[in-house]
């Protein structure tokens, strides 16, 4: 008996050395859509319409892709937690996040130069709860700023002289129904190079391994 523990201990400090340090994400990506809800003349210039008053027309259309570590989503019960969207080796920051919005139409994307903060996903209770999200941008020489929260969504122009005027908003689905054709993604990681050193802690456990190998056989020996 004593002989077995020995060898299962032994084989399970192996299996820990070449174990890799963290289960890897579940990549997922998927669309979402929305929809516009408020629109001044200023929004009219820029190509947008309400949603309700142009069914199926460009100009009150809203819609986007997202790429989220599906391991990453809270369970239910733990109100409004953001996911922080993040760049992901062999992925494009159009796949990671985009949202296109009107008739011009107006687009935005994870890694854009004028986005402000940390670009998020968010989950209420475990379901889809929309976004975290704000870049300033031009059009015609007049800085606007595109901001989400949640599942809101607004635009607003942001005059010289430090104040702003509202220009259209929105929204996009949330809840269950908020991301539709989910799919598993498996980005295409880089060759690792083949100068590539193992971990420190990887060789000591390899070393404890071989170390508690060599003991359990001498023991063994001397029965």
């Amino acid at each position: 008996m004593n002989k077995l523990v020995s060898a299962t201990a032994v084989f399970g400090i192996l299996l820990i050395a070449i174990s890799p340090a963290r289960a890897a994400p579940i990549y997922t990506i998927a669309d979402f859509s929305g929809g516009v809800s408020t629109v001044t003349g200023l929004g009219n210039s820029l190509g947008f319409q309400q949603t309700s008053t142009c069914s199926g027309c460009a100009a009150g259309s809203v819609g986007g892709q997202v790429l989220f570590d599906k391991s990453l989503i809270p369970a239910s019960g733990t109100d409004i937690v953001n996911i922080a969207l993040a760049s992901i080796a062999g992925v494009s920051n159009h796949d990671i996040f985009n949202i296109v919005l009107g008739s011009k139409p107006l687009g935005f994307e994870f890694g854009d130069i004028n986005v402000t903060g940390s670009p998020s996903i968010q989950f209420k209770d475990g379901v889809f709860n929309g976004f975290s999200f704000m870049e300033d941008f031009v059009v015609n020489g007049k800085t606007y700023e595109f901001s989400m929260q949640g599942s809101a969504w607004a635009i607003n122009w942001l005059k010289s002289n430090s104040s702003s005027d509202f220009v259209a908003s929105g929204y996009v689905t949330i809840g269950s129904a908020g991301l539709f054709n989910q799919a598993t993604l498996f980005p295409s990681l880089p060759e690792l190079p083949a100068t590539a050193v193992p971990e420190p802690a990887t060789f000591a456990l390899f070393g404890i391994g071989l170390l508690g190998i060599v003991m359990t056989r001498r023991r063994m020996a001397r029965r």
